[in-house]
Order: C-alpha cells, then structure tokens, then sequence
C-alpha cells in the first residue's frame, strides 16, 4: 500500500459510472485506480455528475478538483501526481469547472 504525506487529509476519489461515462471506459478507470490503494484515500463508484459527454470523470474531494476525459493511463499519472505528490495535474481538470486553466 502507498502512503500519502501525513499532513494532507483523506480524500475520497469518485468516478462516475453512469452511462456516457461508462460507454467511454470509466469501468477501466475505476480498476486502475483500485488497483493502487493509498493509504488515506478511498474510491468510491459515483451516479451521473452531471458533466456527461466529458467524460469518464474523476473527482477528488475535498480537493475539489474534477478530471475529465480520464483514461486509465491519465488514472496512472492522477494517482503518482495527484493523490500521492499533492500537484493536480491542470491539463487533465474539466475546463468549464476549472477555467483557470
């Protein structure tokens, strides 16, 4: 098991699992990112978030941050960059929810 920095909170990671984004391979998605456990971060299979046709989404909370387009290679890189080295990666965050991007 992976061990995040103990000075970050736990984080729930959610990947929808309804329709478009199932269609898009959000079922790959999800095995990847269980298949890495971190200590301090639970995945948890999400209903529609509403961001359909941008899918797969993950969300990170309480981050706050939403990736769009996720595939399992991108899941790969979320879990080494994200949940494990605290730096969301920018050009994976829906562009309507982060437009600061």
């Amino acid at each position: 098991m992976k061990t995040p920095d103990n000075n970050h909170p736990q984080r729930r990671v959610m990947v929808c699992q309804f329709c478009t984004c199932t269609k898009d391979g959000a079922a790959q998605v999800l095995a990847t990112l269980q298949d890495q456990p971190i200590e301090g971060v639970t995945i948890e299979v999400s209903g529609c978030m509403g961001l359909c046709g941008s899918g797969p989404i993950v969300a990170i909370f309480p981050d706050n941050i939403y990736y769009a387009q996720v595939t399992p290679k991108k899941a790969r890189q979320i879990i080494e960059s994200h949940l494990l080295g605290h730096q969301p990666i920018l050009t994976f965050m829906h562009p309507r929810l982060h437009p600061q991007i």
